[in-house]
Parts: C-alpha cells; sequence; structure tokens
C-alpha cells in the first residue's frame, strides 16, 4: 500500500486532508500527516484575534478532528530530516515516518532569529500566541508596558493598528522600527500614509529609518547603538526557508525556499511536493510570502498529489505524471484590518478603504475556515477518481 506523508497542516495541505479519504481509496493509498502542532493559525484572522475581535477558537483550524474524520494517521511531532534515498522522514524523538509520495507544507521562518531569544516571530505563525499572551496580562496595576514591533510591512503594520485598538491595554505602548523611510514600502503610498498616522493618533511611536541589529527579552539594540527597552519584541520582518529542505539535499532558493515546478513539484524529486510560504514557484520566485498564494495552491496541490498517487497505483513512475499548473492571481489582493470598523483592500496600485471592505474580509474569511472547522470540504464537486484521470 502506497503511504502519502503530509508533513505540515498549514494553508495549503488542508484541501489535502479535507479529501483524504477520496485519495486513498482511489489510489489504495494510507495516508498520514506530521506535524509539530495541532491546529492551523489562520492568518487571515490572526491580526484581529490581537486587536481581541475573534477568540483563539475563532482562528484556529484543529487538525485532529480533520484526520479522524478523513481516515487519516496524525503524528504529532517536528520533522528534523528528510532521507530521500529511504523514502523516510525523521521526527524529533527519533520516529522515522516512510513515504512513497511527500507533500510539505511547513511555512517559512524569520531570519536572524534562534530558539530562546525572547522575541515572540510571526511566522511560523503559531508563534504569535505567545503576543496573545502578553496582551492579556492584567495591567490594572497601571504598570507601564511597552511593545516593539521590529518590521512596518504588511504583517507587523497590521498587527500594530489591531493591538493599538484592542479594548483594555490600560498604558501599553507600542513602537514600530522599520529600516525604510516610511512604512510599507511595497504597498500603495496611501495606505503606508494613512497607516502611520493611524498608529501616531493611537500614540504609537514610529521609528522609521532605523535598522534593528538584535533583539531580546530586554528589547531591541538599533545599529546605530541605541537600545530600545521593551517588555516583548515581535519580529515580523522577512522570511526564510526551513533548513530542512536544502539539508535533504532539495534545490532551494539564496533564502531556502524549496524550487518546485509549476505543478508545486520539486525540481530534485519527483516524489516530493512543496507549497505554502516553502515553495518557490518556477516563474513565480518572488510572489509575496502571504495566505491568498498558499490558500490558492491548496487545490492545486490536492490535484496534482492526487496524479501521483494515481500514477503509482497504475505502476507508473509518479515523476512522469502530468501536472495542473498553479496560476497565482494576476494581482494579488490583500486585505488589512484596521482595528476600526474599516478594512483596506489592495490590489498593485489600487487602495480602497471603507466599512463595506471589513464586511468583505470578515465574510471570506469565515468561510473559508469554515470550510474546515465545520467539517465540509474544500470543494464539494472534487473527484479524486475523475481528477487524477483514472475514473
Amino acid at each position: 500500500m502506497p503511504t502519502l506523508l503530509i508533513v505540515g497542516g498549514g494553508h495549503a495541505s488542508l484541501p489535502l486532508l479535507a479529501h483524504a479519504r477520496k485519495l486513498a481509496e482511489a489510489a489504495g493509498a494510507e495516508v498520514v500527516l506530521v506535524s509539530d502542532r495541532p491546529e492551523l493559525w489562520y492568518s487571515g484572522m490572526t491580526p484581529e484575534w490581537l486587536g481581541g475581535v475573534y477568540t483563539r477558537a475563532d482562528v484556529t483550524v484543529p487538525l485532529g478532528p480533520i484526520c479522524e474524520r478523513e481516515g487519516v494517521r496524525f503524528e504529532v511531532g517536528r520533522a528534523v530530516a528528510i532521507d530521500r534515498d529511504a523514502r523516510e522522514v525523521e521526527l524529533a524523538d527519533g520516529r522515522r515516518e516512510r513515504y512513497d509520495v511527500l507533500a510539505i507544507d511547513i511555512g517559512a521562518v524569520n531570519p536572524g532569529r534562534d530558539e530562546g531569544d525572547g522575541t515572540v516571530r510571526t511566522k511560523p505563525l503559531w508563534r504569535i500566541e505567545d503576543l496573545g499572551r502578553f496582551l492579556e496580562e492584567d495591567a490594572s496595576d497601571g504598570a507601564d508596558r511597552r511593545l516593539v514591533i521590529v518590521g512596518g510591512g504588511a504583517a507587523g503594520v497590521e498587527v500594530a493598528l489591531n493591538v493599538t485598538a484592542r479594548p483594555g491595554l490600560g498604558t501599553l505602548g507600542v513602537m514600530v522600527v522599520e529600516p525604510a523611510d516610511r512604512l510599507c514600502s511595497g504597498l500603495p503610498a496611501r495606505f503606508g500614509a494613512w497607516a502611520a498616522d493611524a498608529l501616531r493618533q493611537r500614540r504609537a511611536t514610529l521609528r522609521l529609518g532605523s535598522q534593528v541589529e538584535t533583539a531580546d527579552t530586554d528589547g531591541v539594540r538599533l545599529r546605530s547603538g541605541e537600545t530600545l527597552p521593551a517588555d516583548a519584541v515581535l519580529w515580523a520582518t522577512g522570511s526564510v526557508g526551513s533548513p530542512l529542505l536544502g539539508e535533504a539535499g532539495l534545490a532551494v532558493t539564496e533564502r531556502g525556499f524549496a524550487r518546485v515546478d509549476r505543478g508545486l513539484r520539486s525540481v530534485s524529486d519527483g516524489r516530493i511536493f512543496v507549497a505554502g510560504d516553502a515553495a518557490a514557484v518556477e516563474g513565480h520566485e518572488d510572489l509575496a510570502r502571504i495566505g491568498v498564494h498558499a490558500v490558492k495552491q491548496g487545490p492545486v496541490l490536492r490535484e496534482n498529489v492526487a496524479r501521483a498517487l494515481a500514477a503509482l497505483a497504475d505502476r507508473r513512475d509518479p515523476a512522469g505524471a502530468g501536472l495542473q499548473p498553479f496560476r497565482p492571481y494576476p494581482v494579488a489582493p490583500l486585505l488589512v484590518s484596521t482595528g476600526e470598523p474599516t478594512a483596506w483592500w489592495l490590489a498593485g496600485p489600487v487602495a480602497l478603504h471603507n466599512g463595506p471592505v471589513l464586511r468583505l474580509k470578515h465574510a471570506v474569511d469565515r468561510r473559508w475556515i469554515d470550510r474546515y472547522r465545520g467539517g465540509a470540504s474544500y470543494d464539494g464537486h472534487w473527484d479524486a477518481r475523475s481528477a487524477s484521470g483514472r475514473g
């Protein structure tokens, strides 16, 4: 019996998990999930969780119930090595899981961060729960508290906007440190200017043109030598690929993302697929590491894994299976919450800001997450046999 091993329960792998029973029945395969976390944190809703709009349960998808419903064996553990010759993945506790087809969706990591440095990271996203605990701490004693957000891109700014609007924060001071001369330099200038004005009106401090050299539990040290004290530091600057990928001998970019073809298959190994933030897709290597791309890759990953499993069932080399290409949005839409009853729609040079955009964002987010939390499949019309060409 062939084995499909899914490493990482990320945004792109959820359609795979939600249709695992169909995949298994069509190819006579076993499906196994390895993840170091029992749930997925949905990136589209997490900033508003920090702002007190949502509960933790609202913004997470438990993986166990999906696996139980779909007949997936769920092994909680952290993958630390891939033995491509033996077709096995080694976990941190020494266990080894074999595979015939491997799908990797482990996200990215923040560069320059070490375990135990005391900072809260935005990648992988589940680490931001530590910031939520900090925000929930009792501030009734009136003591001043300071949060420094390192990185004034879309991620850091959306967190800052929501945190500064959160009720009951008392005397929390928020500072955003950004090396560029404006916030969100990769987005329309209108949005960056509005965000800067909004944060200043909420008494946040902006340190533009400032480069952070080190950060720890005491605060951050700038390249200029100045130290900014902090009670919590959020590291929200950039992303790189997990060392797991390059150490397995997979072709990776300079930043460590796995090189995959347009079918999300590794250019180094025809039995391995990589999706989400961990992947650099041929022809689209510079795609932003944002959730909309990972979500759009999900059905493509599901389809192409089904084709690889079908090839195995027919005693064909899965590396030769024809694949459906991933086609990203020509201009990726980005919906940014503001901590107010408004949101921004950002797409290329277009920047719209009003209340209907927030209602649209909430509807889109809830529709996506409820597919998996509520037990519904990603797409009720998809069939593994017809999709793989075996029906």
